[in-house]
């Protein structure tokens, strides 16, 4: 069974959010993919929180790519980063 710091606030993940919503980081969800090995989950989950991904924050989806909807462009605080959908998709949001 796969290691979650999901909080029990979470309504959805950042990959559900629409360009233009915003919502506040509840928590890394890594069993939002069960076909990823532990380790890769486990180095992305910390590079996550590094960039500030953390519960609290506030969050925004700035714009999607055209194929896809890939790479997802958010910002937190003041920093804008893009997102494939696999790494959104591990970030737990409230809204």
């Amino acid at each position: 069974m796969r290691n979650s710091t999901r909080t029990d606030g979470v309504q959805s993940t950042l990959d559900q959010l629409k360009v233009g919503e915003s919502a506040i980081v509840s928590g890394i969800c890594s069993h939002a993919a069960p076909h990823a090995p532990e380790a890769q989950l486990t180095e992305i989950s910390r590079r996550l929180k590094e960039l500030g991904f953390v519960a609290g924050e506030s969050i925004r989806v700035l714009h999607r790519g055209y194929f896809g909807g890939e790479p997802v462009a958010v910002r937190v605080g003041q920093s804008t980063f893009a997102l494939r959908n696999f790494e959104a998709a591990l970030i737990g949001i409230t809204k």
